[in-house]
């Protein structure tokens, strides 16, 4: 079979995952914390209620569940902005932040060099 950097970059992701520098989340949450990345490296950021919304990832009680798990694991934080009290936005942490930096270098590796 002909080199496949998917597959290689797969093969690294598996053994990153398995680091005490991987957080111990599920996949559902892997997925609430992309979509939270996404925006975030747009320049926004979601709310609360954005994260409920999220209904191609799960059920708003899914995913309530699910971003408290990512607010106990560290990984987003819940912030207001402003003066206004009522509206809680999602912000990444550090931790959030490295885990999309050893990601990035991950793919990093997987790539081939350029010649």
């Amino acid at each position: 079979m002909k080199k496949n950097y998917y597959i290689q970059f797969l093969n690294l992701l598996k053994a990153l995952e398995q680091t005490a520098q991987t957080p111990d989340i599920d996949v559902t949450s892997k997925l609430i914390l992309e979509e939270i990345a996404l925006v975030v490296a747009k320049g926004d950021m979601l709310t609360v209620s954005d994260v409920m919304g999220l209904k191609h990832i799960g059920s708003p009680a899914t995913l309530h569940r699910k971003l408290n798990m990512l607010i106990a694991a560290g990984m987003v934080d819940p912030v207001f902005q402003g003066t206004n009290r009522r509206t809680k936005y999602i912000a990444l942490t550090q931790e959030s932040e490295n885990y999309f930096r050893r990601l990035s270098d991950a793919i990093q590796m997987a790539r081939p060099s350029a010649r």
